[in-house]
């Protein structure tokens, strides 16, 4: 199996792009400040001429507010149109340097994920898809969000989600964080066990407890299962600090690995591009890709060489 590259392995071919986005980079953050300017003082105008207006005195206040919040939304929205522009002309340069696709929508990807890996209750939206071949095999993730939605939302689930085949055959199964799976209606957990056989718990790193779930009972579990649950439940371990384990799950056929992760991954850019930043921002986003690389390749390894003993047993 090839291995990815690695983030040092690719710094200098991903420098010489990133630097030569520069010069466009800043002319698209130019043209997003003169359009928040021109969005700001247009607001205060408007402003002022309803403020000094011969409406009654509540009315011009909340006729100057609903200006105010319009203003706000219009700023908001150029600067996140002018940081996914950034983001869509960087990262296809940082997937390429693994040896990956990118696209920076990902509904289709989030649409086909299995419902019990994610909480079903809530919204999903996911972006910066990324996905091609891992070896012999192919591999897909984004970055996923699943909120509750409304005027109070919350957020449900936030990281990134994989998918991969399964090396080794084995049986289907679900690993989840143990309060996530807990029943009931006010204090149960986000994520569905309706119609799986509760195998044991494993305690992982930080004493976080995960319960390992499976459509059958009739035959022992097998020794590339106990690698695997193994893996998922310490995987900073494998792949360093940053992720937790949310849930995986497989068909027996391919994994879907869902890692939560609380800081905005793939973020890159602003409105005042400097490229020292941009290449903290740079290195960041190649540790996030190589993260699910790097777990994918071990769990890979691991059902390998379970399989193995047991064949040379």
């Amino acid at each position: 199996m090839s291995d990815p590259a690695s983030p040092d392995s690719a710094t200098d071919e991903v420098a010489l792009a990133v630097r030569a986005l520069m010069p466009g980079l800043k002319r698209q953050a130019m043209v997003a400040v003169s359009l928040i300017t021109l969005a700001i003082v247009g607001g205060a105008v408007a402003a002022l001429l309803v403020l000094n207006s011969g409406m009654k005195g509540e009315d011009r206040w909340k006729m100057a507010l609903m200006v105010g919040i319009g203003v706000f939304l219009v700023v908001t929205w150029i600067f996140k149109w002018t940081v996914r522009k950034q983001e869509g002309q960087v990262m296809p340069i940082l997937a390429r340097a693994i040896g990956l696709n990118y696209a920076k929508d990902a509904k289709t990807f989030v649409k086909s994920l299995p419902r019990r890996l994610l909480p079903a209750r809530g919204i999903r939206s996911g972006e910066d898809h990324v996905h091609g071949p891992l070896g012999a095999h192919a591999i897909q993730m984004a970055e996923v969000l699943v909120e509750t939605g409304g005027k109070n939302s919350r957020t449900l689930f936030k990281g990134i989600v994989a998918q991969f085949p399964n090396r080794v055959a084995m049986p289907a199964f679900f690993v989840a964080l143990e309060d996530k799976t807990r029943p009931g209606i006010f204090f149960g957990g986000d994520l569905s066990t309706e119609g799986l056989h509760h195998l044991r718990t494993v305690t992982g790193n930080g004493g976080r407890s995960y319960g390992v779930w499976t459509s059958w009972t009739a035959i022992e579990e097998q020794p590339s299962l106990s690698a695997v649950v193994d893996i998922l439940t310490r995987i900073e371990d494998h792949v360093g600090p940053g992720a937790e384990l949310y849930a995986a799950t497989s068909n027996g056929e391919e994994m879907h690995i869902a890692l939560s992760h609380k800081r905005n991954l793939f973020h890159l850019g602003g409105l005042f591009p400097d490229e020292n930043q941009l290449f903290r921002d740079v290195r960041a986003a190649m540790q996030d890709l190589t993260v699910p690389l790097t777990l994918a390749k071990t769990l890979i390894r691991a059902e390998e060489t379970a399989s193995a003993k047991v064949k040379g047993a």
